[in-house]
């Protein structure tokens, strides 16, 4: 039940009805009526329990995997950094594939043209004519060569972590199960749009999560929709200086 997960999360953090209910900007029984389930938190206080205290909003919504993932489950008293935390692990995990190793012996590189945009922000057509080419060596990839493809991000949504103009390279794969919790270019009615795409079985939603704390995420029903396609996820990234 959604309102015991909200006190095992108000307990976990220390805090009292009261003391939560301020961060929320909400007043202490408001809390308890959520808690005994009275009530159903809105998308609003979920998406702040989100950037406040770094928690898993597949967990809040469905009880599976944990409170704050394995990765972030010690962070849990650091209450106001959050969202600081989730970028710096989301950079960390873009500078280990920056370090990918590369094979010395093997020199043989890889050309991706850079077939389009890819928005940051609302799902945008990709309408960008071929006007680039990403030359990488072939160690610095893992895959077969013919399955990546290069975006140019246009947006701001997934900042700091990803830069308007940057280009991204993308592994198709259409496993929406294998790639869960990691970032995605997804098509929606023939716009392309780049955020953390995760699951939630119970409602039958894709939450699409920007990076930037000013976007909002997006809940999607793919029934609602006659086109929603994953193209694949975030495998490198080139950023011009």
């Amino acid at each position: 039940m959604l309102g015991k997960r909200l006190r095992e999360l108000r307990y976990e953090l220390g805090f009292t009805q009261a003391q939560l209910g301020d961060r929320l900007g909400i007043n202490s029984s408001a809390i308890s009526q959520l808690e005994s389930g009275k009530n159903k938190p809105s998308m609003d206080n979920m998406v702040l329990l989100w950037k406040l205290f770094e928690l898993d909003l597949h967990w809040l919504i469905t009880g599976e995997g944990s409170m704050f993932g394995s990765e972030k489950k010690e962070l849990a008293s650091v209450k106001s950094k959050g969202w600081r935390t989730l970028q710096e692990m989301l950079n960390n995990s873009l500078e280990e594939i920056a370090q990918a190793k590369i094979d010395l012996v093997d020199s043989t590189v890889i050309n991706i043209p850079v077939s389009g945009e890819i928005a940051a922000g609302p799902p945008q057509e990709s309408s960008l004519p071929q006007a680039d080419t990403i030359t990488i060596r072939k160690g610095q990839l893992k895959g077969a060569p013919g399955k990546f493809i290069s975006l140019r991000v246009n947006g701001s949504s997934m900042e700091p972590s990803l830069y308007h103009d940057d280009i991204v390279i993308i592994y198709q794969c259409a496993d929406w199960e294998k790639l869960s919790g990691k970032i995605c270019a997804v098509r929606i009615d023939g716009a392309i749009t780049l955020k953390m795409m995760t699951l939630d079985h119970d409602t039958k939603t894709v939450l699409l999560l920007p990076l930037n704390k000013e976007y909002k995420p997006m809940f999607v029903k793919p029934e609602e929709h006659e086109d929603f396609v994953l193209i694949g996820n975030l495998a490198s990234l080139y950023r011009r200086y």
